[in-house]
Order: structure tokens, then sequence, then C-alpha cells
């Protein structure tokens, strides 16, 4: 299993019980365009919905080993329409963001679409790293098993 799908597994599975979880399916036609019947792909929004005690989530996952994560460009990792949809999530009054796992530090970070939205203004770089969302973001805590990692999410749908 790649890493960004390993990233998106652990993450479900941290999810807690009370915790309503909804994977969004990824486009249908994979790698093979050339091949396929399909005459167009529906864009996923984002990846994933949560839903806990009167507050929904509207989140999409990346997970980069080393480097940056890219927002612009020919082939960027976070898409625009991707970007659009959580800002039009949160206009709605849902919790939406960017979570953000560095593989090479072993952190994961929540970024509202607000404070991405402000690092993208404020900069004029194509992607960020760790240290650019240091302050705009919340640490998600974890602990790793033997392979896997298991993540604090209460930090972001709440205790209790």
């Amino acid at each position: 299993m790649n890493p960004g799908k390993q990233f998106e597994e652990n993450f479900k599975k941290s999810v807690p019980e009370d915790t309503y979880y909804l994977r969004l399916p990824d486009s249908s036609i994979g790698f093979d365009i050339e091949h396929s019947t399909q005459r167009f792909a529906l864009k996923s929004p984002y990846d994933t919905v949560l839903y806990r005690k009167g507050r929904m989530y509207s989140l999409e996952l990346k997970s980069v080993g080393k480097g940056a994560i890219s927002y612009e460009g020919s082939s960027p990792k976070i898409k625009e329409h991707q970007i659009q949809e959580l800002i039009k999530a949160a206009q709605y009054g849902i919790v939406s963001g960017l979570v953000c796992n560095f593989r090479n530090t072993e952190n994961t970070y929540f970024l509202p679409i607000a404070n991405f939205e402000f690092l993208r203004c404020e900069s004029k770089k194509k992607s960020f790293n760790e240290n650019d969302i240091k302050g705009l973001s919340v640490l998600i805590p974890h602990r790793k098993l033997r392979v896997n990692y298991r993540y604090d999410l209460t930090v972001l749908v709440g205790g209790d």
C-alpha cells in the first residue's frame, strides 16, 4: 500500500467510535484514461467527512515524505477545486481544512482552510512545508504502533 493510502487508513482507524466517518470516493477512471469508456470523471470535493455531536468536518488528507505540499503548478497535491470546495463548506459553518502528514518528521497537523488561504495570500510560494504551517495549524498527537500510527483526533473533533 502506498504511504498516502496507508496514512488515510491510519486516520480512519483513529476516528473515535462516536464519530461518523465517510470517505468520499476517488475518481473511478484511475490511471488508464486512454482505455476508459467514461467521458469524464467526477472530482471529489475532498477526502473525508466527519460528524460528531452536531458538528460536521470536511477534510482533505495529504501525506508527503520529504519536502512540501504543492497547491499550484502542473500537478499540485492539493487541487484548486478541492480548495474551493473546502472554502465553500466553511461558509456553511462546517469545520474545513487540510490534515497534513509529514512522514519525515512523523508530525501531522490540522490546517483550517481559512489559515491555508491566509498562507496562500501572504506567500508567493506554490507549496508549503511543515515550518510554514507551524503557528497556523494544530499538531495532532499520535502514537506509533509497530508500523502504523494512531492519531488522537480529539484535538480536532473534541473530547468527552
